[in-house]
């Protein structure tokens, strides 16, 4: 019989899994950027800590992110979103239909994480995250434009007003960030 997990620790859990898989599983032949590169172990010296810098250059490039709650269960719920973070937050507009909004509203413990697998790259956080009714539009275009630009973003965004909409907001609690370390240059 499997135990159930409980608690923020299994779905950080889940997200280690996931990445430690992802990370070392090769990247698809057919990927046309990844042609005749070295496979990832040969060039990298380990993974370090990411410096305060590295971190907010890391987050304010478009990424994709895995946001994980907890469902009625127990059991982690993970879906990618994309986000804004500010320094302080990450921001995810979701719609009150979705599974995720339901979760965070009803236990507020999330994780998150916003990785690049073919450079060993990754950020996670985990808190207790807020929803935010109202005042979501100013947030909401910083995602959109930071994915879109303004041009595709503003129909997009035309679109979203549509929709019944909320800001999730997370300031971290817990906060893991790292990348790849430099193999050292061979010594004569």
């Amino acid at each position: 019989m499997l135990k159930r997990w409980k608690g923020a620790e299994s779905v950080f859990l889940i997200f280690a899994i996931v990445y430690t898989t992802t990370a070392v599983l090769p990247a698809p032949l057919c990927a046309e950027e990844n042609a005749g590169k070295p496979a990832q172990r040969k060039v990298l010296g380990g993974i370090q800590p990411f410096t305060p810098e590295q971190r907010e250059a890391f987050l304010s490039e478009r990424r994709n992110a895995a946001i994980a709650t907890l469902n009625t269960k127990g059991d982690p719920q993970v879906t990618p979103v994309i986000f804004y973070w500010d320094g302080s937050a990450f921001y995810f507009s979701v719609t009150k239909e979705t599974v995720k909004y339901r979760n965070i509203k009803r236990d507020p413990r999330i994780s998150v994480i916003v990785d690049d697998v073919l450079d060993h790259h990754s950020v996670i956080a985990s808190g207790k995250a807020k929803i935010r009714e109202n005042d979501i539009w100013d947030m909401t275009s910083k995602i959109v434009y930071k994915y879109y630009g303004k041009e595709e973003g503003d129909p997009y965004l035309e679109n979203l007003k549509k929709q019944h909409r909320v800001l999730i907001v997370l300031k971290p609690k817990k906060m893991q960030a790292w990348g790849p370390k430099p193999k050292e240059a061979a010594k004569p």
